[in-house]
């Protein structure tokens, strides 16, 4: 079971909330956002605009999105979709 752990970053000893997520690979990113990997939209966005690779959303502590990104196999750049608040 992954565990996603919100801590202090003046004292990391304080721990703030726990989320414990079964079966569910988490990341934390820059900007203390949670990521995870979207094989739903990997494969949308493989079907309408060619091969991605991956597709990660980015959630705040909120759980509200933050941004999306696209990694595309081919060359083409990666798109990052920010959600204006």
């Amino acid at each position: 079971m992954q565990a996603v752990e919100l801590r202090c970053p003046q004292n990391y000893g304080r721990l703030f909330a726990k989320f414990l997520v079964p079966g569910v690979k988490l990341k934390i990113v820059e900007g203390n956002l949670v990521e995870f990997a979207c094989r739903d939209c990997r494969k949308h966005h493989t079907e309408q605009d060619g091969a991605a690779r991956a597709v990660f959303h980015r959630f705040d502590i909120a759980g509200q999105l933050v941004e999306t990104e696209i990694v595309f196999t081919d060359s083409r750049k990666s798109i990052l979709l920010r959600v204006d608040p």
